[in-house]
């Protein structure tokens, strides 16, 4: 027996109320053998830049024909469209706010459909809670072997946002973005690492701290003290060794990161 493709949930939700394992019981009462993965929760609260940076980060590790699951949606109940988009990597199931814009711009898409057929929502929809009465039951269906020309419409013209893009600048500095703080309050910029070419003799200066020279790994430096590396994400990162460099420098995404070299 073929197995259904994998689904993947990224929410706003957390893990203490109902909202995650209700969206889980609806996939299971209609693709009972669909293996899902929690890939987090733990999205900032509305933060569609953040969650669009998850999906694009996990995105590469995941077997083609995943469907992925993305709600962050401040405009529940809105007039925004409820959307599947579907490339020649994967299905991804959200809302159309723009969370699937690194989606757009690195993927061949291939359809994106307007969610308007009723058959595969639940019965009930809640103004509130379109992750359960309409993205998870969508992704079951799909899952489950649907074909997407029954879900609705076809559109042409999903909302995107814009992603901040690092700068090279005149004197040979680049002037960047923290894009994402992970758990451990590692500070991921959206500067390349590769822009660094082999050079480590850099300065990076982020919240008034100057951190010199690009290290390796996070056990080049004492417990306590700041470190630049390129992380595992291909991108420019700040950290603390053994600590929270987000809480120390008081930093968060938006912040600038401007990296200079040795005169």
């Amino acid at each position: 027996m073929t197995l259904p493709p994998p689904i993947t949930l990224i929410t706003d939700f957390g893990l203490t109320g109902p909202y995650v394992a209700s969206m889980k019981g609806v996939i299971l009462g209609i693709s009972p053998q669909s293996a899902i993965v929690d890939i987090t929760h733990a999205i900032q609260p509305q933060n569609i830049q953040q969650a669009a940076f998850v999906l694009d980060a996990v995105l590469p590790y995941f077997p083609a024909g995943t469907i992925h699951v993305v709600v962050v949606d401040p405009g529940v109940g809105s007039e925004r469209r409820p959307i599947a988009v579907f490339t020649e990597r994967a299905c991804f199931v959200g809302p159309d706010n723009g969370v699937f814009s690194r989606v757009y711009r690195d993927e061949n898409v291939r359809d994106i459909r307007h969610l308007r057929n009723p058959d595969y929502h639940l019965p009930a929809v809640s103004y509130t809670f379109h992750g359960r009465d309409i993205f998870a039951p969508v992704a079951a269906h799909l899952a489950a072997g649907v074909s997407p020309s029954v879900l609705g419409p076809t559109i042409a013209d999903p909302v995107t946002i814009p992603f901040p893009t690092p700068e090279q600048l005149p004197d040979g500095s680049i002037r960047g973005q923290i894009i994402y703080a992970d758990a451990f309050g590692n500070l991921i910029s959206n500067i390349p690492r590769q822009w660094l070419d082999s050079r480590t003799d850099w300065t990076f200066e982020i919240a008034e701290t100057a951190i010199t020279g690009l290290s390796v790994t996070y056990s080049d430096v004492q417990p306590g003290d700041f470190v630049a590396l390129g992380g595992s994400a291909g991108l420019v990162e700040i950290a603390q060794r053994n600590g929270s460099a987000a809480r120390h420098l008081n930093v968060d995404a938006g912040e600038t990161l401007i990296v200079r070299p040795a005169s």
